[in-house]
């Protein structure tokens, strides 16, 4: 996160929250913030819904529902997050029924059913992955065996510019990187590690990296000409070169690979040459260019872990939330509160001085501005203080 200046001295009952408001259905959907908008995803019964709130107060904006439903003993309902780019919201349901919405009105600008449009093929914990735009065009993972595992869309009109490979589907979300001088999409499939021409989807090189039930879950990070990988499941972490071959040919390099960085569903994070993130279930510190373990944290089992300012922010799925300076030298926790009793698998979100957290009940605001000009409640308000889910300002046309 590029937000400075928050504040830190969260005290003993965790940060002062601005409101907070119940969830109308399950879902692990990560939460977009643009401007004063909030915008994710949940199932209500037999249908996703993709709502868009204030993000100032929590009062609900529009709510657009359709036909679908996911259910899973490890959780139901939508989990990938939206992609907001200029006046248009990106949704994509655990079923893979993509929508690009008008953001301000949620009313649909076009849409595609993913399994009947493109043969894709449904992870066994849902589709995960969120849809990455890049200029004009909106590049999704149906993970289809008929030359459709990656689409190319024209962002405004959904209409195919262009698929690609035969690869199962994972869970890892797409990334664009510059790398041995090529702009290059690169993403995890079910089987490995891919890079693709943005312009036709023509593949550069290709890593195999598969884990039990294809659970490729925490995104590429790319710096220079190096790529990082991580994998639960007993799999463990690589740190790859991309190299310039001649007459335009790409190939990878494998600088490293071991098992002490293994990260089961979410992503690390790289500050000043070190790589912050989970091990299974514990916090580890690692040397970007070694792999050297320069430190480990226990208390949050599995979990996830933002950078702002130097600072972690860290989320542990048993609800822990704690405050650490991002430094290799030692593990320095300046505070920590347990936010909720419930499980945290969903990645918090930190815009414009506030932090947002979703469990499965409720989504909660906490003000981290150092001068917000309102009365927010500690961390321990009444639970029942929940803004009405029946304040709908606009419902959109369903389709």
């Amino acid at each position: 996160s590029r937000v400075r200046g928050w504040r830190r001295d969260w005290g003993s009952s965790g940060p002062p929250i601005l409101w907070q408001r119940r969830t109308s259905g399950p879902g692990y959907s990560g939460i977009a913030v643009v401007g004063n908008r909030l915008y994710t995803m949940m199932q209500e019964g037999p249908t996703e819904a993709v709502v868009c709130w204030d993000a100032e107060t929590g009062r609900e904006l529009w709510r657009h529902r359709y036909a679908a439903r996911f259910v899973s003993d490890q959780g139901s309902g939508p989990r990938a997050t939206p992609t907001v780019d200029d006046n248009r919201v990106y949704t994509l349901g655990a079923t893979g029924i993509l929508h690009c919405l008008d953001a301000l009105t949620g009313v649909v600008q076009w849409k595609h059913d993913l399994v009947a449009d493109f043969g894709g093929r449904i992870p066994e914990w849902g589709v995960a992955a969120s849809p990455l735009v890049d200029g004009d065009w909106l590049y999704v993972t149906p993970g289809g065996a008929q030359d459709t595992s990656v689409v190319c869309l024209e962002k405004k009109s959904g209409k195919v510019r262009w698929t690609s490979l035969n690869d199962r589907p994972a869970y890892s979300s797409p990334v664009i990187a510059t790398a041995a001088g090529v702009r290059q999409l690169i993403l995890l499939t079910g089987e490995g590690l891919v890079s693709l021409s943005l312009q036709d989807g023509r593949l550069y090189w290709r890593l195999p990296w598969s884990t039990s039930m294809d659970c490729n879950v925490a995104t590429p990070i790319c710096h220079g000409d190096e790529i990082f990988i991580s994998s639960g499941y007993g799999k463990g972490c690589a740190l790859l070169r991309v190299v310039a071959r001649g007459a335009g040919a790409l190939d990878v390099e494998t600088v490293y690979a071991h098992r002490r960085m293994r990260n089961h569903f979410s992503t690390s994070v790289l500050h000043k040459g070190h790589l912050y993130g989970f091990d299974e279930t514990q916090l580890v510190c690692m040397e970007w260019a070694t792999g050297k373990l320069r430190w480990e944290a226990r208390g949050f089992r599995k979990g996830s872990v933002l950078i702002s300012d130097g600072h972690l922010i860290i989320l542990g799925e048993n609800g822990k939330l704690a405050l650490a300076e991002a430094t290799p030298e030692a593990y320095r926790e300046l505070c920590s509160v347990r936010v909720t009793r419930g499980r945290c698998w969903t990645v918090p979100t930190l815009a414009g001085g506030k932090l947002f957290i979703r469990d499965p009940r409720r989504i909660v605001c906490y003000d981290l501005r150092h001068a917000s000009g309102r009365a927010a409640k500690s961390a321990h308000a009444n639970e029942r203080e929940y803004i009405s889910t029946k304040s709908v300002v606009r419902e959109s046309h369903r389709s």
